[in-house]
């Protein structure tokens, strides 16, 4: 069984094919059966590859698309992906549509994967995500604003130091009441 990855993409580039791609997910969207049959559905990571004129057979394409919203000219593609974020299916996009650059954020606490490339930092500015056991990860801009995020999970104040939160969430995972909880800090790696 994979560890799965919570994946966001932000896709800009032309308007127009920007656009373009937002109708090819709204098309996914109104189907009411999955385009390729598979054991995801719908919403299918090799549905879109397929919908982009791709090859599924040539790349990974393990997950499935949890959401997506056209905010102006940014396109946000939220999906689940197995171990790691599925860099074929980035390719395809752009491949598909030269003018489109996606940046990713990947978070799989597993293996410890926190990473981006977007290396700006203008759509993924966050250098600390929270990964834990039933929610989406969370992101702060400072070490501080983690501390005091961990700080109400575990009801006692955490210093603002990697180390300090690291060993307050291990403390709290070890009760006997939170024993099935996960929760882990990962400083956010920028990869090219």
């Amino acid at each position: 069984m994979p560890n799965w990855c919570d994946v966001e993409y932000k896709c800009v580039g032309d308007p127009k094919e920007v656009s373009s791609l937002h109708k090819v997910l709204k098309y996914m969207d109104k189907r009411k059966t999955t385009i390729i049959e598979n054991g995801f559905g719908k919403w299918w990571l090799g549905n879109l590859v397929e919908r982009l004129d791709g090859d599924w057979t040539t790349f990974n394409c393990r997950g499935e698309i949890t959401g997506y919203r056209l905010d102006g000219n940014v396109l946000t593609i939220n999906h689940y992906t197995a171990w790691c974020e599925q860099s074929g299916l980035r390719e395809n996009i752009e491949r598909a549509f030269p003018s489109v650059k996606v940046y990713y954020r990947e978070c799989e606490p597993a293996n410890c994967v926190c990473s981006t490339n977007d290396t700006t930092g203008m759509y993924f500015p966050e250098p600390y995500c929270l990964a834990s056991f039933d929610n989406q990860p969370e992101f702060f801009m400072t070490i501080e604003e983690a501390a005091r995020y961990v700080s109400e999970i575990v009801r006692k104040r955490v210093p603002s130091k990697m180390r300090a939160i690291h060993n307050a969430l291990k403390r709290y995972m070890r009760l006997p009441e939170n024993r099935e909880m996960s929760y882990s800090l990962h400083e956010v790696r920028i990869v090219t």
